[in-house]
């Protein structure tokens, strides 16, 4: 069963709902996504690895329960618990200093953590990732191996003449062939799905959610009752956005229960004056919604109109028009139960260059 359709049912079945109650502070957790662990590889997806091993010093003198990331999905797609402050702890592309750096900080501690592996990578020995055999290791210790698709595309994006069913089918290669290999070479591969560079639209989240998967992005939040499985947040953890400050807001935060009512997906064309609208619906929970914060990357605080307080509708608007690539929507509202402490909501937009082309890494 699907894992949206599964929580959904769990929860009929428990006679809950969708929304967060009283216990949501006890079905929730917090997913870090890591890509390199050391001293002289791209700053904007690393960590040094006196970075790593101040954030797994706080982890463990602030008493955080470190999960494997299927073992949460799981517990809140069933609609189970998950003790406070519990996070998880992933990597994507498995890059060798996820071994040599990570790995043994990791072991040390007996600590869990999930590496995403694009396949084709391995298969073709690419300089500086891991190989099978050092896989194989990780898992025979404990770490989950999950799928990042065979060959890391762009999964949103159509080739020049490709009809929808043929770019439907090109992602479900993608996702089933890589899964295939990871069945070949190792023990029991976790069924979960990262998105290559975090991205993912409507069709792609739900031929996940057809494939039985569930779906990690780079969005920032915390994952709660209210999540979308096929499309789980990770705070992604690089130079820049990892001091230790950053770090514990972060690994502290709550879910803002935010269900999207416009627009239906997050393509953007090249308009260069788009300041695209996001209307949400903000639901109830332990927070202070009129203290609702919203920030877009590179810009900093963003226009929030209630549209409907009694109803907890708002429409969030940047001030400036958005660039072409990436862009995060980033929305607070602070703990009414604990000082310091944010709920946290995230939307990435995915915007094309003012011709109409995609932008590159």
């Amino acid at each position: 069963m699907a894992p949206r359709l599964l929580f959904a049912v769990a929860l009929l079945l428990a006679g809950g709902t969708a929304c967060a109650g009283p216990d949501e502070g006890e079905r929730h957790a917090v997913v870090l996504a890591y890509h390199h662990v050391g001293e002289n590889t791209p700053p904007s997806t690393s960590v040094t690895p006196a970075t790593f091993e101040a954030h797994l010093e706080y982890l463990a003198d602030n008493g955080f329960h470190v999960w494997p990331l299927s073992r949460i999905l799981d517990r809140l797609s069933r609609g189970k618990s998950v003790p406070e402050s519990t996070v998880a702890l992933t990597f994507d592309d498995a890059y060798e200093s996820v071994l040599t750096q990570a790995y043994p900080r990791l072991k040390r501690r007996d600590w869990p953590f999930t590496v995403f592996v694009s396949t084709d990578y391995i298969d073709r020995d690419f300089s500086g990732y891991m190989d099978w055999g050092q896989l194989r290791e990780l898992a025979r210790d404990g770490a989950e191996i999950g799928n990042h698709s065979l060959g890391h595309p762009h999964l949103v994006r159509r080739r020049k003449g490709e009809a929808e069913s043929q770019w439907l089918e090109r992602v479900r290669q993608e996702i089933t062939g890589a899964q295939r290999r990871l069945q070949e070479e190792l023990p029991n591969p976790v069924k979960v799905f990262a998105y290559p560079f975090g991205e993912y639209d409507r069709p792609v989240r739900s031929l996940v959610e057809e494939l039985g998967y569930f779906g990690v992005g780079q969005q920032s939040g915390a994952v709660g009752p209210d999540t979308d499985l096929t499309a789980v947040p990770r705070f992604p953890m690089a130079t820049g956005f990892a001091d230790l400050d950053s770090f514990a807001t972060k690994v502290r935060s709550r879910p803002l229960p935010v269900t999207v009512l416009a627009p239906e997906d997050r393509l953007l064309g090249g308009d260069e004056k788009e300041r695209p609208v996001l209307r949400i619906r903000v639901g109830e929970g332990p927070f202070r919604s009129e203290a609702l914060g919203c920030f877009a990357s590179g810009q900093g605080r963003m226009e929030v109109t209630w549209a409907d307080r009694e109803e907890g509708v708002a429409e969030v608007r940047p001030r400036e028009p958005l660039p072409p690539g990436r862009t995060k929507y980033n929305c607070t509202a602070p703990s009414t139960r604990t000082s310091g402490v944010f709920h946290w909501f995230s939307y990435l937009w995915l915007k094309r260059n003012p011709d109409g082309s995609w932008y590159r890494e």
